[in-house]
């Protein structure tokens, strides 16, 4: 999801590493799924997006408030 959303608002992982404080590298290993996005960072890049933290872990409405 991250990845898609960084296409849409042409964004580098450059760009990302800057925003949440980390390296380009280990943005490519989180988009990969390697690593995982720390919740500090999932609500930086919620903000940055202009979306949810829901939305960026892939639930939708109904799954986010089971």
């Amino acid at each position: 999801m991250v990845a898609r959303l960084m296409g849409y608002h042409r964004m580098s992982q450059k760009d990302v590493a800057a925003a949440i404080g980390c390296s380009r590298s280990a943005v490519s290993q989180k988009c990969a799924g390697k690593i995982r996005f720390s919740s500090a960072e999932l609500l930086i890049l919620a903000d940055l997006f202009g979306t949810t933290t829901d939305a960026l872990l892939g639930r939708s409405g109904e799954e986010a408030v089971k």
